[in-house]
């Protein structure tokens, strides 16, 4: 695993030790790290360097007479108004969080640099989890995003992945993030870049209160109708060859479209969320029928990777849905009707002991634990 050669040189000592206690508790198999904080000392290594991947300097430390040709990715902080004109070089604000701090930087990287990086430890062995329904408003965004954060309180590494026309994310997870959004991600795919895993990890939000990691929705929401199957199966395998998360919990739409259909065949396990109504029963007919064909014409078979999860459920019973099953078997969880009960309580509030979603999200969880898989 290649591991980037980071160099910060900066006269504040303060931050200078803060940024790499950072680095170092957060991300030390990504990154070298050398600092400084004397120009002498900065300038007189600089000068027998041959390369470095990353140079993260104050405008104390910037010259015209650096030779930045060695340098892949020369960044300058500022802290207001530079006072001197800089070349050749990215400017970020030197002042922000340690993570979009790091995602910056690593954002910028991923696009100047031509070597291919695995920021992974090889520990991790990837799952995707895909919430899938043909009903909308099945609750299945609240159990994606309940499970992602349910999964970090036991311990897992998480990332929530909403592929929705129309996505929640921001309902239940901070809204402003890292500031970047999935049509980096969605761009830089198009543009078959070696360094996709690298642009993952710095376009990622993580959220304040759970830990899940996730992706701000896209600028434009048109942006996802220029996914091609390929597209997404590099994306999770990026993902995967990460070995950074336990799960990728998927957050799809009703549609059987090309980007559902590819995360469905490269899930390890679908939990199919329907409402308690009649109509659920007539739609997940339809559900197997359209798997059976895509089974036939181009021999993917969802069927077996396939949980029902009724939710929504009264304490009486419609005779057309209390039997409902999926290619002969039942449903394997029941989430009792709740009035009210909406994003805006907060997601930990949502998967607590007080509503209905929270044994639901630890059965899941349950299911989780007993299951294994590839794609």
């Amino acid at each position: 695993m290649a591991v980037i050669h980071l160099v910060i040189a900066d006269k504040d000592r303060a931050y200078l030790d803060s940024v790499v206690d950072f680095i170092y508790s957060k991300y030390n198999n990504r990154f070298y790290v050398q600092a400084f904080s004397a120009e002498e000392t900065f300038n007189d290594f600089f000068n027998k360097t041959d390369k470095i991947d990353i140079l993260l300097m104050s405008p104390d430390f910037y010259s015209d007479e650096l030779d930045l040709g060695k340098v892949v990715a020369p960044i300058v902080l500022s802290a207001g108004i530079l006072t001197k004109d800089i070349k050749n070089c990215e400017i970020i604000s030197k002042y922000q969080m340690g993570d979009k701090l790091i995602g910056n930087i690593l954002n910028i990287f991923s696009e100047k640099s031509n070597c291919e990086f695995i920021t992974g430890d090889g520990k991790k062995k990837t799952r995707l989890i895909t919430f899938y329904s043909p009903c909308g408003g099945a609750g299945t965004s609240t159990l994606a995003a309940g499970v992602s954060a349910k999964c970090v309180q036991n311990g897992w590494n998480a990332f929530y992945l909403n592929f929705e026309r129309f996505p929640t994310t921001t309902a239940f997870f901070d809204a402003y993030g890292s500031g970047e959004n999935l049509s980096n991600i969605l761009f830089f795919l198009k543009e078959n870049n070696k360094n996709l895993t690298l642009k993952i990890e710095g376009s990622r939000s993580i959220d304040s209160s759970t830990g899940v990691h996730y992706f701000l929705p896209p600028e434009n929401v048109f942006d996802l109708d220029e996914l091609t199957s390929g597209e997404i199966m590099r994306l999770i395998g990026q993902f995967r060859a990460m070995e950074s998360y336990d799960v990728i919990i998927a957050d799809i739409g009703a549609q059987l479209n090309e980007v559902c259909i590819s995360l469905l065949e490269c899930s390890d396990l679908v939990f199919c969320v329907l409402p308690y109504d009649t109509t659920s029963k007539i739609k997940l007919a339809t559900l197997q029928k359209a798997f059976e064909i895509l089974s036939k014409r181009k021999g993917l078979n969802f069927m077996d990777k396939v949980e029902l999860i009724l939710n929504k459920c009264l304490s009486f019973g419609h005779p057309d849905v209390e039997n409902l099953n999926f290619n002969g078997k039942n449903a394997s969880i029941r989430i009792p009707y709740m009035k009210g009960l909406d994003a805006s309580y907060g997601i930990e509030h949502i998967i607590g002991d007080s509503t209905p979603f929270g044994p639901a999200v630890r059965q899941i969880i349950g299911i989780l634990q007993g299951s294994t898989g590839d794609c």
